[in-house]
């Protein structure tokens, strides 16, 4: 009887493990990724400021070393960002045009795609990640 017993209680945990499987779990965030500076906003300082903003411009290195502790706290008139007034900062009001010198002084201005990464990552509390 406690042979029978045991098959039983066996092959009730055999089928009770074998359920249908719906497939990977995959998680959709319903928020978009947050800019990176590394990845997002330091290519454009790239593009578009250091070859003016490097390590000998006397008020702002943009330069992947220094560029977000320059704007934050150590660039001249910095902090450049305001992260609670995005549209207020420094860096945003040279970028649109808002507050001579209008950034960048030479060459094309920045792409509106570029000033709104630049601006939502300012929203999003400028971080250095």
């Amino acid at each position: 009887m406690k042979r029978i017993l045991v098959s039983i209680f066996l092959i009730t945990l055999i089928f009770s493990a074998c359920r249908k499987d719906s497939g990977p779990y995959i998680n959709t965030p319903d928020e978009p990724e947050p800019v990176s500076f590394a990845n997002d906003i330091q290519p454009i300082f790239d593009s578009y400021c250091i070859s003016c903003h490097d390590e000998n411009h006397s008020y702002l290195n943009l330069k992947s070393c220094c560029s977000w502790y320059e704007l934050s706290a150590t660039g001249y008139n910095a902090p450049y960002l305001d992260t609670i007034n995005p549209e207020q900062s420094t860096l945003f009001k040279r970028i649109t045009g808002v507050v001579a010198p209008v950034m960048p002084s030479t060459g094309s201005p920045l792409a509106q795609t570029d000033i709104d990464i630049i601006k939502k990552w300012i929203e999003e509390g400028a971080k250095n990640n």
